[in-house]
């Protein structure tokens, strides 16, 4: 089949037309037969035509041929008194022998037929049913069959893409990306590639496709067609695309709010991301910052209390236990108000609230700080009557004895109502927050009236119309003697944009999460392990997706918390360690195309395309194992660079190498020697004993030629018997006659196999190379040494300076 054939060819039918010819064709052989005179025989005639229905009908259709062919020649015997005869009956007897011949025939060519058809139609279903798109294009990228997987991947019909080429669905941006490629394979240097890349749909989006192309050539080496097979892989390009996008939002979320936000470890509490209010906040180095646990990292940011110090009876005692229990996600909320130890300021007041961020399983993914730096609100009366006055904070008074509930203007604003609207009592109040939250808040203010605890949760409220706000509440209760309370004096203010952030930090952790987990290649979130001094010592691993934990043969739970330098020794040897260090101080991005790695899990050496970028204070890391596609390339080289029969170079690769090996020996004072060896009598090993002799017997000068050898030698097969050998770093023509007559010697050793054997001898031209002479004069002169050697009876060692023989053996 023609590879510009649309469709799978279908085998000929309809063969009664070609039949009916034979068959006349047959009438007429006998008609002449009647006429000629009797001395001309015409009876093989009736049997060719029989032979030549075999390349056209079946057995079962050449059966009437047969009959009519034996019927004729009957007819035409008893016409002309053949019949009966021995004679004539051994003649059609040897005819008959024909008939059966022709009828093996014809049963061979139907079974190649079915065969055949069978074949194509393996592949005709093979490439429809394909779940991968396959295209098939001529040398010029005009596409000629496509599949429906590729048809429904470009949204375009099989006539529509078989009218247009490559470039022409190819998105314009990546047509310079592919083209050397293509170059290259027009120019045989190359008969495969692979590339991800973008292209046009018919309705004008864009689809990103994982293409494999390979060629197949003709005889010459010219490329006879193309054949594409692409993947679409647009979800792994927008997801990898998304989480880019996810994680810039985050930072930006996280550093451009207001509040002080750190995302720590669900069980170490430890830090890994946090924004500039929050480092501003806390009197500790980022490096500190981050290596610090929670509950230690509370303590250091409270104030120590000092004897008659204002507002000292305002502070809570932190909960050591309670911060556990919530990081080994027994309950999901903390909440304390801390007398603040401000870098570089005074000391001043800050609400931190702990939560757990779970996933929708329920299992705790991270630890969300809040702290909220409340200083001037609870510092000084005269800053909250200005903030009242502002709008910004609304003032309660509540009479507990007698139940009355003053509120500020800002109050009503908070609760969306006007004073005729508000009864001025706790109830009114109650009436206002939201059905869910009524509970928790009324059990706040009980367990404040109690004693047991500042009154300041954070609530929603409930507007006439029907809106939700968020509000958060701080207070101080006072006690009469008896330790019942007399009143409770507090603030509301609106942190509805802060919750809303919260929920959209929460919102993009998960998409972050569920976006790493989706993507086929291995990436992970690195987070620096500090020593004392502050020095980052290891790199441990924080996040990871599915595919990084699988390409290492761990489980999640033995990867995610891995340090680097346990995991991955090599990274010291090999300065990936320090490389990802300058990466954390310098913010540039680490981009390594084909890094050899010594991968244990992987089983020894591989090649990675690794890429490292900072994010926040960690690194982000993604690589691709592209150790098959190197190792392919190198064997393609190798092939490309010896002769296949020998596994010694060729002739190009010789020559060039020996050029350069003549530049670089002119500048030093080493000999370099040229031995130019040709089997004596080769063609009779051929004549004699078949080419596959022949191959056996070069095979083995070639392998007695290596064992004689440096790593340092060269050695070639340049023709059919003749054998090159480079010889550099030599004192002297002696040294290189001592190496040649070697080699002359070893070929004396017989060549057998089970079926023959044969002893050879090797004529060998020895010359040294001199200043400025060409590698080609050496050649040359190398090659006239080993005819001389051939004139003077074979299996002899002759050395040249000159144009003329200089030494012999």
């Amino acid at each position: 089949m023609e590879p510009n054939q649309a469709s799978v060819a279908q085998a000929p039918s309809g063969q009664g037309r070609p039949i009916a010819i034979l068959a006349v064709a047959m009438v007429g052989v006998f008609l002449l037969d009647l006429v000629l005179p009797r001395n001309i025989p015409l009876l093989p005639y009736y049997f060719l035509v029989v032979v030549l229905s075999a390349g056209v009908a079946t057995p079962r259709q050449m059966a009437p041929l047969i009959v009519q062919a034996y019927g004729l020649a009957i007819a035409a015997g008893i016409y002309w008194g053949f019949f009966p005869s021995i004679d004539y009956f051994t003649r059609l007897l040897a005819l008959s022998g024909v008939t059966a011949v022709a009828l093996r025939l014809s049963a061979q060519r139907g079974r190649e037929t079915a065969h055949r058809r069978r074949s194509e139609q393996i592949l005709r279903l093979t490439l429809d049913n394909a779940a991968a798109g396959v295209g098939l294009a001529d040398a010029s990228g005009r596409l000629f069959r496509v599949n429906p997987a590729l048809c429904r991947t470009l949204g375009r019909d099989a006539a529509t893409l078989q009218t247009l080429s490559w470039p022409e669905i190819t998105h314009p941006d990546e047509i310079s990306k592919e083209q050397p490629l293509v170059e290259e394979m027009l120019a045989n240097r190359r008969d495969s590639y692979r590339i991800k890349k973008r292209y046009l749909r018919g309705d004008g989006s864009t689809v990103w496709l994982d293409v494999s192309v390979a060629c197949v050539r003709k005889a010459d080496g010219q490329i006879d067609f193309f054949i594409g097979q692409g993947i679409d892989i647009s979800n792994e390009v927008n997801s990898l695309q998304a989480l880019v996008r996810s994680e810039e939002l985050l930072r930006n979320t996280l550093e451009q709010t207001s509040v002080g936000l750190a995302l720590c470890k669900q069980e170490t509490g430890q830090i890994f991301q946090s924004n500039q209010t929050l480092r501003a906040a806390v009197p500790l180095a980022p490096a500190v910052l981050e290596a610090t646990p929670l509950p230690q990292l509370l303590r250091a940011v409270e104030q120590p209390t000092a004897a008659g110090l204002d507002h000292a009876h305002d502070c809570e005692a932190i909960d050591t236990a309670a911060v556990e229990a919530l990081l080994r996600g027994e309950s999901d909320h903390y909440r304390v108000r801390l007398r603040l130890q401000r870098p570089g300021g005074p000391p001043g007041w800050a609400d931190v609230r702990l939560t757990n961020l779970r996933d929708a399983s329920g299992t705790v993914m991270h630890v969300l700080m809040e702290l909220d730096d409340i200083s001037e609100l609870v510092a000084q009366t005269e800053y909250l009557q200005a903030a009242a006055a502002a709008g910004v904070v609304g003032i309660w008074d509540w009479d507990v004895p007698r139940n009355i509930l003053h509120w500020d203007p800002v109050m009503y604003r908070l609760y969306g109502r006007n004073p005729s609207q508000f009864a001025g009592a706790y109830e009114a109040w109650a009436d206002a927050l939201h059905p869910q939250d009524k509970a928790t808040t009324e059990a706040a203010i009980q367990s404040a009236l109690r004693g047991e605890s500042v009154y300041a949760p954070r609530f929603r409220v409930v507007w006439p119309d029907g809106s939700v706000h968020h509000l958060q509440a701080a207070s101080h209760t006072s006690f009469d003697r008896q330790g019942r309370p007399l009143r409770m004096l507090g603030v509301n203010y609106d942190v509805t944009e802060l919750v809303q952030t919260q929920e959209q930090l929460q919102a993009e952790q998960q998409r972050l999460s569920t976006t790493l987990d989706s993507l086929l290649e291995p990436h992970l979130i690195l987070g620096p392990v500090h020593d004392e001094a502050g020095s980052i010592v290891d790199l441990i691993i924080l996040r990871a997706n599915p595919a990084a934990a699988a390409y290492n043969h761990m489980t999640m739970e033995e990867f995610v918390g891995a340090r680097i330098l346990e995991l991955w020794r090599e990274h010291v040897s090999n300065g990936l360690f320090d490389r990802y260090l300058e990466v954390l101080s310098s913010g540039e991005p680490l981009i390594l195309d084909n890094f050899p790695f010594q991968h244990a899990q992987q089983g020894g050496l591989r090649y990675l395309d690794i890429r490292a970028v900072k994010v926040g204070e960690e690194l982000s890391i993604t690589w691709w194992d592209m150790s098959e596609r190197i190792m392919a390339e190198r064997e393609l080289e190798r092939r490309a660079a010896t002769d296949s029969l020998t596994s010694l170079l060729n002739r190009e690769e010789m020559f060039g190498r020996l050029q350069r090996l003549m530049a670089a020996n002119q500048r030093q004072s080493d000999q370099l020697a040229l031995l130019f060896c040709d089997i004596d009598h080769f063609k009779a090993v051929n004549d004699t004993y078949g080419h596959n002799a022949g191959d056996a017997v070069l095979q083995a000068m070639a392998a007695r030629v290596r064992s004689c050898l440096r790593s340092s030698d060269l050695a070639a097969r340049i023709g059919g018997d003749e054998l090159l050998v480079a010889l550099p770093g030599l004192t002297g023509l002696p040294d290189a006659m001592a190496i040649a007559e070697k080699l002359r010697h070893l070929a004396h050793k017989p060549v057998s196999t089970a079926d023959w054997e044969t002893q050879i001898s090797m004529s060998i031209g020895v010359a040294l190379a001199q200043p400025g002479e060409s590698h080609d004069d050496l050649i040359a002169r190398a090659d006239a040494a080993m005819y001389a050697a051939k004139q003077q009876g074979r299996d002899q060692v002759v050395a040249i300076a000159g144009e003329r023989p200089l030494a012999e053996r």
